[in-house]
Parts: C-alpha cells; structure tokens; sequence
C-alpha cells in the first residue's frame, strides 16, 4: 500500500482537472510559479490559435511549499506538481509531468513539450506531426554529443550514481541522444513506455523518499535523463523513431548560421 501511495507521490491531487472531450494534441508548458507573465504571454498570442482545435494546453509548476500562494500561480490551465520549484529537481518535475499528461489526457496522439518563454507558430506544427505517425516517434531539436558534467559545483552536476560513465570510442563520457527542451514531441505510445519506467523507478524507492533526495539519483537535467530512458528502451529491443530532420525549422539553433531560422 505504501509503494502504491508512493507512485503518485510527486502529483499534486486535484489539480486541473482532466480534459472534457478527447484532445488530439496535449500542450505541456514547463513553467515556475512565479513566472505567470510568461503564461499570460502565451496564453494573449499564439495559445489563441489553439480555440477551435483537438488541443489541450496545461503550465506545470512546482510545489509552493511555505510560501504564501499567489491566486494568479493556479489558474484553470497551470497544474501544480509536489515537487520543490527549484532547479535541481526539474529531472522530477518533468517526469511528473509526463505521469499527469497520460493519465489525464489517455487518448491524445500527441504530446508536445516547450518552455513558457517559447513563441510557437503552433498551426504548422500541428500539421507536421499530423502528417507523421504516432508510432514511438520523438521531434525535436536534438544534441547528439553532450558531455555529463562532473563538477559538483556545476549547476548540471551528474553524480557516476546518477550517471554512470560511457565509454563511447571516439567521444567517451557522453549522454545519449537527447531532444532539447525548448519543444519536442512524442507519439503517446512512447510517452505510455516513459511513463512505464518511471513509474518502476518509482516502485523501487524507499517509503517517504522526497522528491528532492530522488533528483539526486537521476541524471540531470531533465531532457539528457529523458534521452537516457529512450536509449534504455532502445537498448532493450524497441525501436523509437527519433526524427532531427528539422533541425533548421529552430529559430533556437545553437550553431546560430542556419539560413532558414
């Protein structure tokens, strides 16, 4: 009973509650509690878009803890997860996130993930992934070489607890691939298998283990840990299709020398 009060753990009861209908598309911003200006952004330019569609949108923010709660923080769209609103728990925060989506929203084709400072042109980005099949299929802009950071002072620090150490032959320590988080989206069957393991990992923890300690056991940040379990679930025999084919369409392209940003 204690593991199984445990699995949802990290999900805050009663918060939006699931979507009336059957949403196509499920929109999952990663916010903070304060940054309500951002999701107002959103919501005044191109969430208006979204009026009329199969898509859903949802904020996800952290847990307020002692801090007196702003009315704007809960708003009808912003889901609020147990997890502490800091930095080195967002590898938490995001695989909550992700357990919240499928279990609210369990006919979507799609999910899609970006940050709350992102202005989207979503009606051509709808159209991409209706074209494609939602087949264990992830988009996005993809870094296909990231080196763990081993330096405890660093704000992306990996533990070899957290991260053990690969040996790839050319580039050595190195993450999987892995989609920034910016935006990406994933076919809900592979979004089930995500969730799948997460909730194992869950099952495996200690009763009354925070969502804090737990951050300390997972690769961070949350996109390479997110890479990390798809290259586990390709390891172990399932093929994903992992699709950097507009790697250019990004106006965030780090090599900044794209001509069609």
């Amino acid at each position: 009973r204690e593991r199984a009060r445990l699995r949802s753990s990290f999900l805050a009861a009663g918060s939006a509650a699931p979507e009336e209908g059957s949403a196509k598309f499920l929109l999952c911003g990663m916010s903070r509690r304060g940054a309500f200006e951002l999701r107002r952004a959103v919501r005044e330019t191109w969430a208006r878009l979204l009026a009329g569609r199969a898509a859903a949108l949802r904020f996800f923010v952290g847990d307020a803890g002692s801090r007196v709660v702003d009315s704007q923080d809960l708003e009808a769209d912003v889901v609020e997860l147990a997890v502490p609103e800091t930095y080195r728990t967002i590898n938490v925060k995001a695989f909550s996130m992700l357990e919240w989506a499928f279990e609210h929203f369990p006919h979507i084709q799609w999910l899609l993930r970006h940050d709350d400072d992102v202005y989207l042109r979503p009606m051509p980005v709808l159209a991409q992934l209706d074209a494609r099949p939602p087949v264990r299929y992830l988009w996005g802009s993809f870094d296909h070489g990231s080196t763990p950071m081993r330096d405890p002072e660093h704000p992306h620090y990996n533990s070899l607890e957290q991260c053990p150490e690969t040996k790839h032959p050319v580039w050595g320590d190195i993450f999987p691939p892995y989609a920034r988080g910016h935006l990406w989206a994933m076919s809900a069957d592979l979004l089930g298998e995500v969730v799948r393991q997460w909730k194992l990992e869950l099952l495996g923890l200690d009763a009354g283990v925070t969502a804090a300690a737990l951050a300390e056991q997972l690769p961070h940040p949350d996109d390479p840990a997110l890479g990390i379990v798809i290259a586990g679930l390709a390891a172990r025999g399932m093929s994903v299709n992992i699709d950097d084919r507009d790697f250019n369409a990004f106006s965030l392209n780090p090599s900044c020398n794209s001509t069609f940003s």
